[in-house]
């Protein structure tokens, strides 16, 4: 926020729990290490919970110095020494998912991975929402509660959120303080680690999926140091109908990196494109030099797969 339930930024639950006046979602207090005799999730500075009842609210919070809520996972998982406020953006009551009228999905920021995963209008990529969320370091709770568009603003490299709708081809929504909507690709949303291109008083609003994303196919290879853990590398690709290949790699980078050809490349080139990135992450997961290896190793599988879903393809339309 290995392997399990999907999880990521913030749940759409509506229940409250409070524990030493701060507000917090769930049942009961989430089970971590004290430090010096308070929980290092414990919001201890937080006085005021907003509850907006229109668009204007929600800006007039952001910009006093409050953070978005919804499910809290993400917001829960560090101390902020110096917030006061929240602002419960689950109030404002969007839509989970929704068909627009030129046939694109639009998944609600304030969706939980669980909701998007098993709705009905996602039927279509669920296999590769599936694989892709799966890679989250995350509990069962954080499956229930963590969005789509919170692992994105938590702009973590190791976010499957943010993998997922990079290889979706996704446009994120933004609503700005002037009552404006801005769209930037998911691609470019996350620009670093922990930051993204959200100015004060923004908030993300939703992530919209071209319709044809739903008719691709696509392929996961996930790395990391243990069976377990957090994804050191994470290689995924998106085959269109008409043969352009994506290929999308996060975790082992400090921002998602995309690459794209018109036909897909072969095993070879794709290791050769994905090793000659320039940047490449360093923490306690795993050293540069190793991931930029397995990343190249990874394409190579991703593009060898599409290429064969590709073919097979064909195969049947000839018939």
């Amino acid at each position: 926020m290995g392997p399990g339930p999907p999880g990521g930024g913030r749940g759409s639950g509506r229940d409250r729990g409070r524990r030493g006046g701060v507000p917090r979602r769930g049942g009961g207090p989430p089970a971590v290490a004290r430090e010096g005799g308070v929980r290092a999730v414990d919001l201890v500075t937080v006085t005021d919970l907003h509850r907006p009842r229109e668009r204007a609210d929600v800006h007039a919070a952001l910009l006093a110095g409050a953070m978005p809520l919804a499910g809290g996972t993400a917001l829960h998982g560090e101390r902020h020494e110096h917030l006061a406020g929240l602002v419960d953006l689950v109030d404002l009551g969007w839509p989970d998912l929704e068909v627009l009228p030129d046939g694109d999905l639009r998944a609600a920021a304030t969706a939980s991975l669980r909701t998007v995963l098993d709705h009905p209008l996602t039927a279509p990529i669920r296999p590769f929402l599936h694989d892709t969320f799966s890679c989250l370091l995350a509990s069962w709770k954080i499956w229930s509660r963590g969005t789509w568009g919170g692992n994105l603003c938590a702009a973590l490299p190791a976010g499957a959120g943010t993998a997922a709708a990079c290889t979706l081809g996704a446009v994120a929504e933004i609503w700005t303080p002037n009552g404006d909507t801005r769209t930037v690709p998911a691609a470019g949303f996350v620009n670093g680690p922990g930051t993204t291109v959200l100015a004060p008083g923004e908030v993300l609003r939703a992530l919209r999926i071209p319709a044809s994303s739903l008719t691709a196919r696509y392929a996961v290879r996930r790395n990391s140091l243990v069976p377990s853990g957090r994804s050191a590398s994470l290689v995924t690709g998106r085959l269109d109908p008409g043969g352009r290949c994506t290929l999308v790699v996060t975790a082992a980078v400090p921002a998602p990196e995309v690459l794209t050809w018109a036909v897909p490349p072969s095993p070879a080139e794709a290791t050769e494109a994905v090793r000659a990135l320039p940047h490449w992450y360093s923490d306690p997961q795993g050293d540069p030099r190793w991931r930029r290896h397995v990343a190249g190793l990874a394409a190579a599988a991703v593009t060898a797969e599409l290429a064969t879903t590709l073919a097979a393809t064909r195969g049947e339309e000839t018939r």
